[in-house]
């Protein structure tokens, strides 16, 4: 059990340098930022692992592809066979060039916020959801679309990508829907509750299938106070992969985010759980408040994606989630 830090693909030496500085080993790359499929060629991969080993670190997970790379596959549309291809090659691609986690969602429309000012302590600013802002909110796609044909097309998909990633021993974990609210403008939103994850984990069991922990994602959904018995629950069937230790106040219809030790539930009896469980993996800050004067943390292309337009947490709050996460296992070390 260690922290990483959240980069974007492609990391950038400063960044890199700035992970070993803060005394991390591992880093996990976001590939929201990716353009196209081929940055994940096993040509390009092996350049990108081979980066980040050269600064000291290691490359634990790439995570999140964006949504239009399969958004048809989640919608049932005919073009979603070509794209379960591409990212059943993607996946092989990451096994053969040694890169051993991939966290994926279940959200064509993304993750939703309603504002990026919250305002916390001291007037940093935090994001939030309010329920009663969207519930006017036009249709994502074409139609609205039932609950029952998403768990078809997520059948499909996890079933024919998992014998993948199996033979290329690459973990598919799988994050909770954000918000975790029953639909958005169409569209359901499957991994809202525990009876959803475990459905999808019976669909085929297997050694790299499990979740992406994400606290603020479990707290939203009302785990908060009871967060160690879930871990209890999960970790002894090896299906945490690896921790996004974000902080959450609040569950739907209103919850904000918050800095780490705000959270509703208790960071010290989550790390004790996790190690009573035997999680090795690794935890990054996830979401982190934008403090003032903090730098910009995405790329160039995240920065100038229209979805993406207002700061999400820099160096500095992430260098203080980093701190505040190592101070937790120190302590319960000692």
């Amino acid at each position: 059990m260690r922290p990483a830090l959240d980069l974007f693909f492609p990391p950038t030496p400063e960044q890199l340098t700035f992970a070993k500085q803060i005394g991390v080993d591992d880093v996990v790359l976001f590939g929201t930022s990716l353009e196209s499929w081929s940055e994940l060629s096993f040509k390009n991969l092996i350049a990108i692992r081979n980066r980040v080993e050269d600064a000291g670190l290691r490359l634990f997970s790439i995570e999140t592809f964006p949504a239009r790379f399969y958004d048809r596959i989640m919608l049932g549309k005919p073009a979603g066979t070509e794209q379960l291809r591409a990212y059943q090659e993607a996946v092989d691609n990451m096994g053969r060039a040694g890169i051993r986690h991939h966290s994926y969602n279940w959200m064509p429309t993304g993750v939703w916020r309603t504002t990026y000012s919250h305002r916390l302590r001291g007037g940093a600013r935090g994001i939030a959801f309010n329920q009663a802002d969207i519930d006017r909110a036009p249709l994502s796609f074409d139609r609205v679309y039932e609950e029952e044909e998403f768990w078809d097309h997520y059948s499909r998909f996890i079933t024919e990508l998992l014998p993948v990633a199996e033979s290329a021993d690459v973990k598919l974990s799988v994050h909770p829907n954000d918000p975790p609210i029953a639909s958005i403008g169409g569209v359901p939103q499957l991994f809202r509750s525990r009876e959803a994850f475990d459905r999808a984990l019976a669909l085929r069991p297997s050694g790299h299938h499990g979740l992406t922990f994400c606290l603020g994602g479990w707290s939203a959904m009302g785990f908060g106070a009871t967060m160690a018995d879930v871990i209890r629950a999960y970790g002894p069937q090896g299906k945490l992969h690896y921790v996004h230790f974000q902080s959450h106040n609040g569950v739907p219809p209103f919850f904000s985010e918050n800095f780490a030790e705000l959270a509703d539930y208790n960071p010290f009896a989550v790390v004790r759980a996790l190690q009573e469980v035997g999680f090795d993996g690794v935890m990054i800050p996830g979401h982190v408040p934008q403090l003032d004067g903090d730098s910009e943390w995405r790329n160039t292309y995240t920065v100038s994606d229209a979805r993406y337009t207002h700061p999400m947490g820099g160096h500095r709050a992430r260098a203080y989630t980093i701190g505040f996460m190592k101070g937790l296992i120190s302590a319960l070390n000692a």
